[in-house]
């Protein structure tokens, strides 16, 4: 995995992000519902969250938007990303932490009640996924939830075809040039099944391993520390 292009990619875009990644991903706002829904903590509760590939910060300002007393570290491989994630998230700067690094290799914390990770994870490749799982395991408190959203495989090369072919479709009706996204998604992106993934998750010690939800090549799952 060539991180390092990734990396200067995401240095590059990270200014249009948000206005980008909805004409990108299906159901993009939708998801951010589920996700917060799927957090089973109580909205006072005093929670230690890791944001793994935090990006703008979306789901970190959900989550402290949603969870006063909620303390989070939004982690991120490009300092673009971070800067405008400590700009979108000013208002909750005393229960912020930035760190930049790569997660794949660099030590994020320990401690954490909850971990969500958004469109991030799909740079690694099979391998280094088990290794993140198993790390990220390690990180977390009995009891912490892990959610993930990720774009996907099928489970079956013909199904992801058709997942991939439906998502170009839906690309290209939002005015973007969908075989300039594609180029890049199959030079970057390596993206595994739901089902490897969840197996992976199981074998790294989570309890209901399982996915949340999924629209064609793109998932929400994650598990439990018990």
């Amino acid at each position: 995995m060539n991180l390092d292009a990734v990396r200067q990619q995401f240095e590059q875009i990270a200014f249009d992000y948000d206005g980008l990644i909805p004409r990108l991903i299906p159901y993009y706002r939708e998801q951010h519902d589920l996700i917060l829904q799927l957090i089973p903590f109580e909205t006072n509760a005093s929670i230690k969250v890791l944001d793994l590939g935090a990006g703008t910060g979306i789901l970190s300002a959900l989550i402290l938007q949603a969870f006063p007393q909620a303390n989070v570290a939004a982690f991120d491989m490009a300092e673009n990303m971070l800067k405008i994630c400590q700009t979108n998230l000013s208002a909750f700067q005393e229960r912020l932490t930035l760190q930049q690094g790569n997660f794949a290799e660099d030590d994020f914390g320990s401690g954490y009640d909850l971990v969500v990770s958004g469109l991030a994870i799909h740079h690694l490749d099979g391998a280094e996924k088990q290794t993140l799982f198993k790390k990220l395991f390690q990180s977390m408190n009995s009891g912490g939830i892990l959610l993930i959203r990720d774009i996907v495989t099928g489970a079956t090369p013909r199904l992801t075809e058709q997942y991939e072919q439906l998502w170009r479709q839906y690309i290209k009706a939002n005015g973007e040039d969908d075989a300039a996204c594609f180029k890049s998604y199959l030079e970057e992106d390596i993206p595994s099944s739901v089902e490897e993934q969840t197996n992976w998750l199981a074998e790294a010690g989570f309890a209901d391993a399982g996915c949340h939800w999924r629209y064609l090549n793109f998932a929400i799952f994650g598990g439990v520390k018990s």
